[in-house]
């Protein structure tokens, strides 16, 4: 069996979704061929943690080595369950972070995780490195691996890098030092994963002649099929309520408020709906949204669950009758596609999508049970919402199309990551 060394700053027992898809490749990594060895850190504080997660791996029989780190979560104390900020104070944060640290506040990693590198890498003797970001440090220890012992490297981007729209470079020299380190990567790289067609073509573009067009690929998010076994799907009969689930972290202009307003709105109309909705929330709402609900007059069809086990979480999807997500209106929204909207479509639920137009709404379109409306449109909302009422007062909640669902079985994209790795040392 051949052997990769993945390296990855946010893996489990941190939660939220940015630790899912190198959890589920390492898991699966080794049916393919590939026995994986995971270089993380050992977390400070972070906004939530899921031991779940932690024991899936582990019972996969994957090791994982933890390092120290110089960056600022170490700060808050050992793996410490941390409050997410409020707005103003988390852009605040943000900018701080942005002056002070390229190509961003996990650099203090750098140095613990090369060490560790280099010595696992004497006693193992890898035939190939993957590494996974944001943060983009990772792919900096990932790429200085790969170049000391010679070994190919597949960088995976969850998010776009210099292109990200949340990336604010305070000067010039900001943005040079990462278009350089990008372009460095880039050109360390064998092969670049990216999760969706807009952040591949970005990539690819900003970055010819440091790799061919061809070694950019798409390899896009999913879910586990696993994660859903024994749990039967609510059956889509009409019942005496029709329940709406969200999974997830609201943040930035990623808000629940458009979607809150336009439910009061449309119950305003029909007072008689109010005993007849429910609203789940299973995740990080900020305060100021739980007001906002209170104002309205929807505390007595909310439900705010906080954060649960990612089993927990599978179980509320499956309870639902449809399930919702956002995504805010921004520069460079049109290429996102949140990790969320692929576990929807796992559950095999209807999906409201308050998207732009872009990567999420052209999978919602093709997965082919959905409706889509602006994130920031309370008309268009509460229109979509009633359509969806009406769909289920008759009994016609729609089905998916399969075959958009199974291309996303988080078992077969770690195959293809697998084919992706053969092929690099099939270039050597």
């Amino acid at each position: 069996m051949r052997r990769v060394l993945v390296v990855a700053y946010y893996f489990p027992p941190m939660g939220l979704s940015g630790v899912q898809r190198t959890a589920k490749f390492v898991r699966y990594l080794p049916e393919f061929g590939w026995a994986p060895t995971v270089l993380t850190v050992e977390p400070g504080g972070y906004f939530a943690f899921d031991p779940s997660l932690l024991a899936e791996v582990e019972a996969a029989g994957v090791a994982i080595h933890r390092t120290a780190s110089l960056d600022p979560t170490q700060l808050l104390g050992r793996r410490a369950t941390v409050s997410l900020p409020r707005e103003p104070a988390r852009r605040r944060l943000a900018t701080l972070s942005q002056w002070l640290f390229v190509p961003d506040n996990k650099l203090g990693w750098l140095p613990f995780a090369w060490s560790r590198g280099l010595a696992l890498w004497r006693e193992h003797g890898f035939d190939a490195v993957f590494s996974s970001a944001p943060p983009y440090t990772a792919h900096l220890v990932a790429a200085l691996l790969s170049r000391r012992f010679g070994r190919p490297l597949v960088t995976d981007f969850r998010d776009d890098w210099v292109g990200n729209p949340r990336h604010v470079y305070p000067t010039p020299w900001h943005r040079a030092a990462h278009r350089r380190l990008e372009r460095w990567v880039m050109q360390t790289s064998r092969r670049v994963l990216a999760i969706n067609p807009h952040i591949r073509d970005a990539l690819a573009r900003r970055n010819r002649g440091a790799i061919r067009d061809e070694d950019v690929l798409v390899l896009p998010q999913g879910f586990d099929p696993a994660d859903f076994e024994g749990r039967a799907p609510s059956a889509r009969a009409k019942r005496d309520s029709l329940h709406f689930v969200y999974s997830g972290v609201f943040y930035d202009v990623q808000t629940p408020d458009f979607f809150l307003r336009a439910w009061a709105r449309l119950l305003a109309e029909r007072p008689a709906l109010r005993d007849r909705i429910r609203l789940t929330f299973v995740g990080l709402v900020p305060e100021p949204s739980r007001r906002l609900a209170e104002r309205l007059g929807l505390e007595a069809v909310i439900r705010w669950e906080g954060y649960r086990p990612h089993a927990e979480v599978i179980a509320h999807l499956q309870a639902a009758d449809v399930l919702w997500m956002t995504i805010g209106r921004r520069p460079g929204a049109e290429g996102i596609s949140t990790s969320k909207l692929y576990e929807y479509i796992g559950a095999r639920k209807p999906i409201l999508a308050l998207v732009p137009e872009g990567e999420a709404a052209r999978t919602v379109r093709a997965y082919g049970a959905g409706w889509i409306a602006p994130p920031d449109d309370e008309g268009a909302i509460a229109a979509a919402l009633a359509e969806i009422v009406a769909a289920w007062e008759a009994g016609c909640l729609p089905e998916p199309a399969e075959d958009a669902v199974v291309r996303y079985d988080r078992r077969r994209l770690a195959g293809r990551l697998a084919r992706v790795l053969e092929a690099c040392l099939e270039d050597v």
